[in-house]
C-alpha cells in the first residue's frame, strides 16, 4: 500500500520579498531522511526568520492529508550570505535550514513549504507582493528500494543582461539514478497557482531571437530577455524507477534582468570544437581506464573584468575516479583555460550520458555551456580508447610542429585546429594509421596567437586536445 506525508514549512512571520526556493530530501537510513530548504530573498523585504517549521502530513487511501507532526529548525547559520556581488538595487541572500526527520513507513511523501509574500516588483505575475510562495517536493520512501528526491546541481542564478543570448543550465540529478524529466510549470501559492500568471516564453518577455525555452534533453534554459525588470519561473523535474513516476520537486528562481550595455557577457570561445552527436548536442564518447582532456577557452569583452570557470554535474560528484577541473591563465588579456580531465573506471559504463555544466563568470553575469560525456566500452575502445595524443613540440611553434600519436590498433583519424574564437582554421585529410607510435609532422602557416589542435576519429568524435601557441 502506498502512502504518503506532506510536509508544509512554515517561517515564524512573514518574510517579504521572497524570490524563490526549492526542498530536497535526502535519504540518510532507515526511515530517516535529511530534508534540506533553500530560500532566496533580496535584501530590501523583511529580513528571514531563524526558524523553519517542518509539518508533515500523511495521505490515506482515499487520497486525503492527515496531520502528522511539525518539527522546527534553525536556519543554518553559514547561509545567508550575498548571491554576488551585483550593482543594482536588488542583493540577494541565500538561507538554507536542514532539520531530519524519520517518516513513519514506507510510502509516497511530499513536503511543501509555503510563506507570504513574493518580490512586489516581479511582472509577470499580477499581484506578487501579495502573493504567498509554495514550494513542494514528492517522493517514494521505500525500505527495500532506499530513495532520495531529485535535486538542482547547478546553482541558481539572478541576473543577465536584457537583449543578450544567455544559458543556465540547473541541470537536474538524481542521486539513485533514476529517470528524469523536467518541464516549467505555473508558481505557487498557498491556495493553488499564483494568479495573472504569464510564461516568459511570451512575446512580452522574451525576443524572437532566443525564447524563453527549457531543453528536455539536457535541462538547459535559453533566453533572451526583451525587457528590463524582475521575472520569476518554477521549474519541476520528475523521477521515474521502471517507468513509473515515483516523486517530484520544484525550484522557483526570480531573474533580475538589467540594462544590455552594462555589462557583457562572458563566453565559452571554442565550443565549436566539441563533437556533437546526430541532434546537434555536444557530444563526447569516452572509454573506461583512458584519460580524456578537453580545453575550454573563455574571456569577457570587458578587458577588466576577471573571468571564472566551475565544473557542475555528475562526473565531478563520483565518489570513484571524479573528474577535475582546473582553470588558469592564458596571458591573453582576461582570457582562462578550463581543462575538464576525467578517467573514469569501469564502474561509470552506462547506457545514458553524464550532463556537465561548464559556467564562465564575471563576478556579475553567468553563461552555462552543456556537454553530454558517455562513458561506454564497445564505442570506447572503437573510438577514444586506443588513440591517444601526446605533448605537441616545440611548443611554441613557429611553422614545424610535431604531434606524436598512439594506436592501440589502426585507425582512420584526423586532425583539426581552432582559434580562440572556436573557428576550424585547419583541417587535415583522412590519415590511416596502423597500430603503434607515429608522429605526425606538420608544417602550419598561422598567425601569433592560441590555438588548440584536436584529433577525431572518421566518425568525427573528439579523442584527445592539446593547446599549441603560435609565435612568428
Amino acid at each position: 500500500m502506498t502512502l504518503v506525508i506532506v510536509s508544509a514549512m512554515a517561517v515564524t512571520t512573514y518574510a517579504t520579498h521572497l524570490m524563490g526556493g526549492q526542498i530536497v530530501a535526502t535519504h540518510i537510513g532507515g526511515y530517516d531522511y535529511q530534508i534540506e530548504f533553500t530560500a532566496y530573498r533580496d535584501t530590501i523585504g523583511v529580513p528571514m526568520q531563524l526558524v523553519a517549521d517542518f509539518n508533515v502530513f500523511e495521505q490515506d487511501t482515499s487520497g486525503a492529508w492527515n496531520f502528522l507532526f511539525t518539527s522546527s529548525v534553525n536556519y543554518d547559520t553559514t547561509s545567508g550570505g550575498l548571491m554576488g556581488s551585483v550593482l543594482t538595487v536588488y542583493g540577494v541572500e541565500v538561507y538554507t535550514f536542514i532539520d531530519t526527520i524519520t517518516m513513519p513507513g514506507d510510502g509516497y511523501y511530499a513536503i511543501s513549504w509555503n510563506n507570504c509574500c513574493r518580490n512586489g516588483a516581479i511582472i509577470n505575475m499580477s499581484n506578487p507582493l501579495s502573493e504567498s510562495m509554495k514550494l513542494s517536493t514528492f517522493l517514494t520512501v521505500d525500505s527495500l528500494n532506499p530513495n532520495s528526491s531529485a535535486s538542482y546541481t547547478t546553482p541558481p542564478v539572478a541576473y543577465l543582461p536584457a537583449h543578450t543570448l544567455w544559458q543556465y543550465n540547473p541541470l537536474p540529478f538524481d542521486p539513485d539514478g533514476d529517470s528524469l524529466s523536467w518541464h516549467l510549470a505555473v508558481p505557487l501559492d498557498d491556495n493553488g497557482l499564483v494568479n495573472g500568471y504569464e510564461f516568459l516564453s511570451d512575446t512580452a518577455y522574451s525576443d524572437s531571437a532566443a525564447v524563453f525555452s527549457l531543453d528536455s534533453i539536457t535541462g538547459a534554459l535559453t533566453w533572451s530577455a526583451n525587457m528590463v525588470g524582475n521575472f520569476v519561473a518554477s521549474f519541476i523535474v520528475e523521477e521515474f524507477r521502471n517507468g513509473v513516476q515515483i516523486g517530484s520537486m520544484r525550484r522557483d528562481m526570480q531573474f533580475i534582468v538589467i540594462p544590455d550595455t552594462s555589462n557583457a557577457m562572458p563566453q565559452i570561445s571554442n565550443m565549436q570544437s566539441v563533437p556533437t552527436n546526430s541532434g546537434g548536442y555536444p557530444y563526447v564518447v569516452l572509454s573506461p581506464s583512458q584519460n580524456f582532456q578537453l580545453h575550454l577557452l573563455a574571456s569577457d569583452a570587458d578587458v577588466n573584468d576577471v573571468v571564472n570557470m566551475t565544473g557542475f554535474g555528475e562526473p565531478f560528484d563520483l565518489t570513484t575516479a571524479p573528474a577535475t577541473m582546473n582553470v588558469v591563465l592564458t596571458g591573453n588579456g582576461n582570457e582562462i583555460e578550463g581543462t575538464f580531465s576525467w578517467t573514469p573506471d569501469v564502474s561509470a559504463v552506462r547506457t545514458a550520458p553524464y550532463l556537465a555544466v561548464f559556467r564562465v563568470s564575471d563576478q556579475m553575469f553567468y553563461f552555462d555551456e552543456t556537454i553530454q560525456f558517455e562513458v561506454s566500452m564497445t564505442s570506447g575502445v572503437d573510438n577514444n580508447n586506443g588513440i591517444t595524443m601526446d605533448n605537441i613540440y616545440p611548443n611554441p611553434v613557429n611553422k614545424m610542429m610535431y604531434v606524436p600519436v598512439t594506436l592501440k590498433k589502426g585507425a582512420v583519424i584526423t586532425m583539426d585546429i581552432y582559434n580562440i574564437l572556436g573557428v576550424k582554421v585547419y583541417q587535415s585529410g583522412e590519415m590511416n594509421f596502423t597500430a603503434g607510435n607515429h608522429l605526425i609532422l606538420k608544417n602550419i602557416d598561422l598567425n601569433s596567437g592560441q590555438y588548440l589542435v584536436s584529433i577525431k576519429d572518421n566518425n568525427g568524435n573528439m579523442l584527445s586536445t592539446e593547446r599549441i601557441v603560435v609565435v612568428k
